[in-house]
């Protein structure tokens, strides 16, 4: 299974038709004027656009100086400064579907788009003609479009975004449900919008026919520093207000506001914002809240995603930067458009600032349905992929599988060795992210990795699985190449759950796995007396230790063996707390093996793999400070060695 960053562009041009044929009196405005072809050099306006055929082929220097003179030349070359290249260098640039790419590269440098025919159009006369051209060529396979976005906020701009909720409804079932089968913890509280007040409402006092017909939105969005945002946080003593007699709008930060307005705009009247409907402070109901996120998003109509905004206070219903473009000739009644390429779901949402906060990632996968709101564009995300505002449609593999409406569908359809690289890149993606609590980290990810242990038919908690996971996802490490240590998170003493060392989760800083071939381990669990604290390595119904449960152990049970040459055997061995730390526990330093490579040809001493653990301070017991990978005769072999636990 390919989880790289490769993107795949699709023509739908069934949903651009739909979208363009209604009626609509400001379609003009999303299509340039007819074709200025003085502005193109002579070899542009005869280019051969076949799919596959190479249609420019030119040192950069050549096409630098063409620039001058040639609007197409200018924004190829303006596409081609975005990497390094050397002016002598010869590029070649072809087109694949609707996009063109440099011979090598896999991003688009540029795309391109068609109008409908005079005759497909809502109105005959909403969309400019050009004149038959001579020299056209027949264009297949390139997506209907328009080269100008949509003014922001304005009727064409939401009612795309409606269109790809009807369009979702009706065709998609995976993604949408009846709400009475939907709703089964409603949040707590929502926002009751209308045009002129807000107010809170607790969803137990909402009737029953309400409950079962209710749609609500969720706002996933940056908090941001306080100052200069104001997060307009709900705690006890203000909330009775919030909820009778309600707010005026125009009082609320401008994120929450372009909230507001995107929920009226595509026809509804509750909204979910954690700061207003979580009740915040050191008294409010945070702890009991949180472990309903998965609820929350899951069961949400969409959310809507601030991805532009900063804070709270900054909004995202922003004017986005103009499109470079130019328009060509086509066909009677037909424009062809070369365009800047901003189609970058990676770009704009994945490793865009809002995907950066910890928070998130459980926000986008629990999703059904979700819209971006970016620099660039508008984005829609739901089980059958990406559909940008420009009417392109996208998917990619790692993206499909947080995308996915029933979170973790797409890994539960996937082999054992898919399964393993899925959860390993979630967490090592994760442990990446950002948090203003980084206290936040166990629980921020807890819905989500409930859902992928149930998928998974196991046990699990704090980013460690049962059988037959068990091992692998014990063998964490500190992430080397990131560079930096992994220091030990203090739990303020309101989390009352305790998060143990063997779990990433009690630590700040990004994590990798050991590579470890596939079929190629012998896991020693039952040899070395290694137990997880769900009791046992083999699925039982009754278990329930998970991230968060305060009423179960989160110790593991082993045999903790001596190294024999720890000062050799030390490059085998990542500190989580990095190379120094070796200087300070060296002495003290023991293990406990979780497997070892299979052996070959009669090899005897193999590699094992090992959690390195040292004597917990004033308690009986150990606790984790890092992995090996080492040949056995580093370690002390046979039946020595004490049955203790890990903390």
């Amino acid at each position: 299974m390919s989880l790289d960053k490769t993107w795949t562009y699709h023509i739908d041009n069934h949903f651009a038709t739909d979208f363009l044929t209604t009626s609509h009196p400001n379609f003009s405005s999303l299509f340039p004027p007819a074709p200025q072809t003085q502005q193109l050099c002579r070899r542009c306006r005869q280019l051969d656009y076949s799919a596959g055929a190479i249609v420019w082929r030119e040192r950069l220097s050549e096409i630098q100086e063409t620039s001058r003179t040639c609007q197409l030349h200018k924004i190829l070359h303006k596409a081609l400064t975005t990497a390094p290249r050397n002016p002598v260098d010869t590029i070649e640039v072809q087109r694949r579907g609707t996009n063109f790419y440099v011979k090598g590269e896999s991003s688009p440098a540029l795309s391109i788009c068609q109008s409908l025919p005079q005759s497909q159009s809502g109105t005959k006369d909403e969309l400019p003609t050009v004149p038959p051209s001579t020299n056209s060529k027949h264009v297949d396979n390139i997506q209907v479009g328009y080269p100008l976005l949509p003014e922001i906020a304005s009727p064409i701009y939401f009612s795309l975004m409606n269109l790809w909720l009807q369009q979702c409804d009706k065709s998609h079932p995976q993604c949408h449900k009846d709400p009475p089968a939907l709703i089964t913890r409603p949040p707590t509280r929502l926002v009751d919008i209308s045009p002129s007040k807000v107010r809170l409402v607790l969803t137990a006092d909402l009737a029953r026919e309400q409950i079962r017909d209710l749609r609500y939105l969720a706002l996933s969005h940056p908090w941001g520093s306080n100052p200069p945002n104001d997060h307009f946080c709900t705690d006890w003593n203000n909330i009775g207000s919030r909820m009778d007699p309600g707010l005026d709008p125009s009082v609320l930060p401008k994120t929450f506001r372009d909230a507001i307005k995107v929920t009226l705009a595509l026809g509804h009247r509750y909204l979910w914002i954690d700061s207003l409907c979580i009740v915040q402070g050191e008294d409010g109901d945070f702890q009991e809240e949180a472990k309903y996120m998965e609820a929350v998003f899951s069961q949400a109509y969409c959310v809507i995603a601030a991805s532009r905004a900063t804070g709270t206070s900054s909004g995202f219903l922003q004017p986005r930067p103009p499109r470079d473009f130019v328009t060509l000739e086509y066909a009677a009644g037909r424009q062809l458009y070369v365009c800047e390429a901003i189609d970058d779901f990676q770009e704009d949402v994945i490793d865009g600032p809002l995907n950066k906060r910890g928070w998130v990632l459980q926000e986008r996968a629990l999703a059904r349905r979700t819209i971006y709101f970016t620099e660039a564009q508008t984005y829609w995300e739901c089980g059958a992929g990406i559909h940008c505002e420009t009417l392109t449609k996208m998917t990619n593999r790692r993206a499909s599988f947080l995308g996915d409406p029933n979170f973790p569908q797409v890994a539960i359809q996937s082999t054992r060795g898919d399964k393993i690289r899925l959860y390993e890149s979630l967490y090592q993606m994760y442990s990446r992210l950002q948090f203003t609590k980084i206290w936040d980290r166990p629980i921020a990810i807890a819905g989500l990795e409930q859902r992928l242990v149930a998928a998974f038919n196991t046990h699990g908690g704090y980013g460690v699985f049962d059988s037959p996971f068990f091992g692998r996802s014990l063998l964490w490490q500190r992430d080397e190449s990131a560079g930096t240590s992994m220091t030990r998170i203090h739990f303020p003493r309101e989390q009352r759950y305790n998060v143990p060392s063997w779990s990433w989760m009690a630590y700040e800083g990004a994590i990798s796995f050991m590579d470890l071939p596939f079929d190629g381990i012998d896991w020693l669990y039952s040899a070395e007396g290694l137990v997880p604290p769900w009791g046992s390595t083999t699925y039982t119904t009754t278990a329930s230790s998970h991230t968060g449960n305060t009423d179960e152990h989160t110790f593991l049970r082993a045999r903790v063996r001596d190294f024999t040459d720890l000062m050799t055997g030390s490059t085998g061995i990542i500190y989580d707390a990095g190379s120094q730390y070796f200087l300070q526990e060296k002495k003290r330093a023991k293990c406990v093996v979780v497997g070892k490579q299979k052996s070959k040809s009669g090899t005897t001493n193999v590699h094992h793999y090992v959690i390195v653990v040292v004597p917990k301070d004033g308690k009986d017991g150990y606790e984790r400070v890092g992995v090996a990978a080492l040949p056995g005769n580093y370690i002390r072999q046979g039946g020595e060695g004490e049955i203790t636990m890990i903390f």
